[in-house]
């Protein structure tokens, strides 16, 4: 069943697994062609790729718990501003931010947050410290007081990385007040990025496993 106050966004993909739409306009509009079990969903924006009527398309909605469904269904409509489907039952897929996390150490900027939809953007960038990351979010520290709910703009791997980040919660201390870091959820992140993402992920375990194999070898 959709939850349909807690959509964060709608992505749309073709049968060869690549990434058509992706948007946060979604809506549930009344169905004059009601099918038993089905939702009519209506995608708005602009510049949207047509897509042929009846083209069988797999659907993610992502909410903003981190849960993922996905759905298999076809287009009823497709223009450039609008994009209409019906989807049925649906399959969870894995939280992405609990997979491939790894521990890392280095250092991201951060040039402007967004707070109650008002931007502020640093005279200098904040710099702060990526503590370990995944295919879907990080958790950081810093010096700045972030709140939960702000939204910043996070830079790394020489800015080759440029993703807009949603802080989800500030992690406090053990017995204490004071925040130790910050966790985090990537909003609207490409598929050339997550891809990118990936084999920095990858890259990271492989060295990770030579140092442990590196450390087992000199225990014998």
């Amino acid at each position: 069943m959709i939850n349909k106050d807690k959509i964060s966004r709608v992505l749309i993909y073709d049968q060869k697994g690549r990434l058509l739409v992706t948007t946060k306009s979604v809506s549930f509009p009344k169905d004059f062609f009601k099918i038993k079990g089905q939702d009519l969903v209506m995608l708005k924006g602009s510049g949207f790729p047509l897509i042929s009527k009846g083209e069988y398309i797999d659907t993610v909605f992502e909410y903003i718990n981190g849960t993922r469904m996905k759905y298999t269904t076809s287009i009823d409509l497709s223009t450039e501003y609008q994009i209409n489907f019906h989807v049925g039952e649906g399959i969870a897929l894995e939280e992405r931010r609990h997979s491939f996390k790894i521990n890392v150490s280095f250092n991201a900027i951060i040039p402007f947050y967004i707070r109650n939809e008002e931007m502020v953007t640093f005279d200098e960038p904040v710099t702060v410290g990526v503590v370990n990351l995944n295919l879907g979010g990080v958790y950081f520290r810093s010096d700045f007081d972030f709140e939960e709910g702000d939204q910043v703009m996070l830079s790394f791997m020489e800015g080759e990385m440029e993703l807009l980040t949603d802080i989800l919660r500030a992690q406090k201390k053990p017995d204490s007040d004071i925040v130790d870091g910050y966790g985090c959820r990537f909003l609207n992140i490409t598929q050339a990025q997550e891809e990118r993402l990936a084999r920095y992920v990858f890259e990271c375990q492989l060295a990770e496993r030579e140092k442990l194999k590196e450390r087992n070898s000199k225990m014998f």
